[in-house]
């Protein structure tokens, strides 16, 4: 990973970035720690795990709208999409109103794959929310919200940022 100061920060933003990386960091250890390590799924580079997880979402999702979703060119979606058929993750089956159009549907080792990717990130969360206080997971909704803020600003894409200053509770 590039130094934050690569990225040509100010001296205390790159001070802070530094921080945030180290503490993300341990926090992914920490967490990998409660559950174990993640098992690696099934030889799958992570824009191919992305894509399986996108459809395992969205059954029945076109190529075109997965590039869409992943900021990929339709040709780059249509080799990941075949990669992951090859595999016997996911299935393209032609659209009866439109056949021009190829939808994508998981095959049950496909969503296999996320149910235990999912288990582990649900025994994660699980035990971390036992232990904050509504005040923690405000400061928390809060920070969330302001990276989404930030990647929109980044890409340009529009993201429902409701309720930006933190969590939706009543007080």
């Amino acid at each position: 990973m590039r130094s934050p100061q690569s990225f040509g920060l100010d001296p205390e933003r790159a001070a802070l970035a530094a921080d945030l990386i180290q503490l993300n960091m341990q926090v992914h250890d920490r967490a990998i720690g409660l559950v174990g390590p993640m098992p690696p799924p099934a030889d799958l580079t992570m824009q191919q795990f992305r894509v399986l997880g996108q459809v395992v979402r969205r059954p029945g999702i076109s190529g075109n709208e997965l590039g869409g979703l992943l900021g990929v060119s339709a040709p780059t979606a249509s080799g990941l999409v075949e990669r992951l058929v090859e595999k016997g993750l996911i299935t393209r089956t032609d659209d009866p109103d439109d056949r021009r159009i190829r939808r994508l549907q998981p095959t049950e080792p496909g969503r296999d794959i996320m149910r235990q990717m999912d288990s582990m990130f649900d025994r994660i969360l699980g035990a971390v929310l036992q232990v904050l206080s509504a005040d923690e997971l405000e400061v928390l909704c809060a920070s969330a919200r302001t990276m989404l803020v930030a990647l929109d600003r980044v890409s340009g894409h529009s993201v429902e940022t409701s309720g930006a200053r933190g969590c939706t509770r009543s007080h």
